[in-house]
């Protein structure tokens, strides 16, 4: 990577995020990430969170033993 100093900063800028709530920074700046990637992402991205958050509400995780995945079934057997 030979960008320039305000490149790099723009890039940190972009791709530095901070989750406070749970004490957590990402930077991913110094990721040369192909100019189409995160749209390139986006549905696998967002199908990856629907089916995170139906296995939360307790959807079906190992259909041959026909139970929620393992930390949540035994959170509430109910």
């Amino acid at each position: 990577m030979t960008n320039s100093k305000l490149e790099l900063w723009k890039r940190f800028l972009a791709y530095y995020k901070e989750y406070a709530e749970v004490g957590l920074a990402l930077d991913l700046s110094r990721i040369e990430w192909p100019a189409e990637f995160f749209t390139k992402m986006e549905a696998k991205a967002n199908a990856a969170l629907e089916a995170m958050e139906k296995l939360e509400h307790g959807a079906i995780a190992n259909p041959d033993e026909q139970r929620m995945v393992g930390h949540y079934w035994l959170r509430a057997p109910e």
